[in-house]
């Protein structure tokens, strides 16, 4: 026992050793990432801790989604709106694809909605927040601002109000089809920002709607309505405890095809240290939830506590 408890002693004396003589340089070069951009930063401060084309203008309809969760807990908490209302869908066209309950990492979930439906606005906003419905997104979109075009309005005003640069344009989806009485249905699906702006979202609604962090971090939500069940598409949380499972992870999307590449807005914390990670445009949904674990990694090596310093630090070795 003696014996083993030298032995640990020395393995963490070494180890505070080299996390005090890390060159900055070997810490910069890494890691690794392969997206069209990327962001990691510290939430409390909104430093840039890293990045890699974090100026790059792409498409980013998954921070699209983000900028309509806020809009609708605006909604809620001014009085505008309730959790209990039943939502009609509304119009006369076919209905839409069919619904599936995706897996945590095969893409966008999908509701499937009819003209006539009634749906509770709770169930429509979970659907967005935890399995990236562009369903739900149109139809919370018409139902909080009137119209998909008033609503673009009121997302690109809300990011001019929060620091946003002039590259951002919101724009509202019209990926789904979804069936409606006063949209024309043109718009093109063309939201676009860089990866930094997308980490001052996530950031700006973590602090003023911290909550969604909880709604964002199920693991499965029930849209009863439908009698379907939706998975979430972050397979960083833990509670799937899979491949890309990562400690802390507690929000807030994941989103992507093969044609506009796969994005993650990512935010974990550990030992009281938030980070947001921004993974914008990479070729596949792996490759995403890797390279946002790997910032993270990077993030933690850098300023955490000395012990996810040390445990961070060696899986980036």
């Amino acid at each position: 026992m003696k014996n083993g408890g030298f032995w640990k002693k020395s393995i963490l004396i070494v180890v505070a050793v080299l996390l005090l003589l890390i060159p900055q340089q070997l810490l910069a070069s890494r890691p690794k990432v392969e997206a069209a951009a990327a962001v990691l930063i510290d939430a409390q401060t909104g430093e840039i801790l890293w990045q890699a084309e974090g100026d790059r203008v792409v498409e980013a309809p998954a921070m699209a989604q983000l900028m309509t969760e806020w809009l609708v807990l605006d909604a809620v908490r001014g009085g505008h709106v309730d959790w209990e209302d039943s939502v009609r869908v509304g119009g006369d066209e076919k209905v839409t694809q069919a619904s599936i309950t995706p897996k945590p990492d095969t893409g966008k979930g999908r509701i499937s909605l009819r003209a006539d439906d009634q749906i509770p606005l709770n169930e429509l906003f979970m659907g967005l927040a935890v399995s990236s419905s562009t369903e739900a997104e149109q139809v919370l979109a018409r139902y909080t601002g009137g119209s998909e075009e008033s609503f673009a309005w009121m997302m690109n005003e809300k990011a001019r109000r929060i620091g946003m640069s002039s590259s951002t344009l919101f724009k509202p989806s019209d990926a789904a089809k979804v069936p409606a009485t006063s949209t024309n249905g043109s718009l093109p699906n063309g939201s676009r920002m860089t990866a930094k702006d997308a980490a001052v979202l996530c950031r700006a609604l973590i602090e003023s709607h911290p909550e969604v962090l909880r709604m964002s971090s199920v693991a499965q939500t029930e849209i009863s309505s439908r009698g379907i069940y939706m998975t979430n598409t972050n397979a960083m949380l833990p509670e799937f405890a899979g491949p890309h499972a990562y400690r802390g992870m507690d929000g807030l999307k994941a989103y992507g095809s093969e044609k506009e590449g796969y994005s993650v807005a990512g935010t974990a914390q550990r030992d009281g240290q938030r980070l947001i990670v921004v993974i914008l445009g990479a070729d596949s949904r792996e490759k995403s939830f890797q390279a946002a674990g790997r910032l993270l990694d990077y993030g933690y090596a850098r300023s955490g506590s000395f012990a996810e310093r040390a445990t961070s630090w060696l899986k980036l070795v």
